[in-house]
């Protein structure tokens, strides 16, 4: 169970270095990382290693989802920009101190 979560807290670092800017509103970041280690060392405890399918494979569909979502809205899905484009889909993250001027 240790390496399991070992591996998730890394992979979920890693996550955030590269794409913690977009987390809007800020107050959910707390929330995703205790749920994310609450699922891996649950399932950890319960299926064992298998459990790295979630460890690995939620933040690749969240990936997945963001670069769809991104590129049917015609935004490039790894700076975000056009920005305005962006904010104006996601009016929650305008609140959040997302958008820098």
């Amino acid at each position: 169970m240790l390496i399991d979560l070992t591996a998730a807290l890394a992979l979920w670092l890693a996550g955030f270095a590269l794409f913690g800017r977009f987390i809007a509103p800020r107050w959910k970041l707390g929330g995703k990382l205790v749920f994310y280690l609450a699922m891996a060392a649950g399932l950890s405890a319960w299926v064992g290693h298998w459990s790295l399918i979630w460890i690995v494979g939620h933040p690749l569909l969240g990936i997945a989802g963001h670069v769809w979502w991104c590129r049917k809205h015609g935004i490039n899905w790894l700076t975000c920009q056009p920005r305005d484009r962006y904010v104006e889909l996601r009016p929650w993250a305008q609140q959040d101190g997302f958008v820098v001027k």
